[in-house]
């Protein structure tokens, strides 16, 4: 028996397989300029920025604030130049790297 990807057992889409669908959807708004789907995908990012902003300030509260601002522009600039060419490919990993280089760009 063939069990379908991504689907829960009544057959509705997973709750991570919504969460990977809205994502998408936003990296998609975002290339067209919508400001909203620039929040929401700030906001399904904010554990992962703010936990690379904590392990890089140290305490300073003005570094942190600095590593998050980095690290949304890098969210975004990641957005902008996605091309997903399989359903395979993953946001989150492309994007990784574009927020890693924004926070370090901060210590220069």
């Amino acid at each position: 028996m063939k069990i379908p990807l991504k689907l829960g057992q009544d057959g509705t889409q997973s709750t991570t397989a919504a969460a990977a669908a809205a994502v998408l959807r936003d990296v998609e708004a975002v290339k067209a300029g919508d400001w909203n789907a620039k929040n929401s995908l700030a906001q399904a990012f904010q554990p992962l920025l703010k936990s690379l902003a904590e392990k890089r300030a140290h305490d300073d509260v003005a570094k942190l604030n600095r590593y998050l601002d980095a690290g949304k522009e890098g969210l975004f600039k990641a957005a902008k130049k996605f091309r997903p060419k399989s359903a395979g490919d993953n946001f989150q990993i492309f994007a990784l790297n574009f927020i890693e280089q924004g926070m370090d760009r901060v210590d220069r």
